[in-house]
């Protein structure tokens, strides 16, 4: 997802109206859903988001056209967010500190849209998918949901996670890895359908 064509940022630094409802428009889902991820709360979401556009809107003319959109965007949520729950009475800021501001649960599931799912031993394969899944880290399920659930490429993903492109494809690979290493779990889908519940049309697109 590298922008989107027919906006340029300089309409959006010239206070553009119509730049900035298509803006809204193209990209509010994605970071409605980037942003539940992080913290499972709509009014805290939405409230971030709007935020987020308020403040793109009043410093229009400081900020800099960004490589991709969708990825500095994501990485503003993102901020906005941490900021919140670190003034959580739920979150101990020390906890976030140590982690650098990564203490959440970035939650993932199978992509169960794709696929219709009826036979009783499928359903208790996807409960084991599920746990496989938990069992990753919260970078893991992070890189997986940005990159082949939200369309997102290595180079946005490491802009929003600040980090090397070589880390978001090792990162990635060591999931995917893991996942298939399940017996137990490929014995019920094999290795394609396992693909197409994880939305990973390209495997080996990074």
């Amino acid at each position: 997802m590298n922008g989107i064509l027919h906006i340029s940022w300089q309409e959006i630094q010239a206070g553009n109206e119509t730049a900035f409802r298509v803006l809204y428009d193209e990209y509010s889902e994605l970071l409605y859903g980037y942003g539940m991820k992080i913290i499972d709360n709509e009014a805290v979401v939405m409230d971030a988001i709007q935020t987020l556009f308020l403040n793109i809107f009043e410093k229009r003319k400081r900020i800099s056209a960004p490589k991709s959109i969708a990825a500095y965007l994501c990485r503003a949520l993102k901020n906005l967010l941490f900021n919140e729950l670190q003034r959580s009475p739920l979150r101990k800021t020390s906890e976030l500190d140590e982690n650098n501001g990564k203490d959440y649960d970035f939650t993932l599931e199978p992509d169960v849209e794709s696929r219709l799912i009826n036979d009783e031993q499928e359903i208790e394969g996807l409960k084991i998918f599920k746990q496989e899944l938990d069992k990753l880290s919260h970078q893991q399920r992070e890189m997986l949901y940005l990159r082949y659930y939200k369309g997102l490429d290595s180079d946005e993903i490491s802009d929003i996670m600040r980090v090397s492109k070589r880390t978001v494809y090792n990162t990635i690979n060591n999931a995917l890895t893991r996942l298939r290493s399940n017996k137990e779990l490929m014995s019920f889908f094999g290795d394609a359908t396992l693909m197409v519940l994880l939305g990973l049309n390209e495997f080996y697109g990074l």
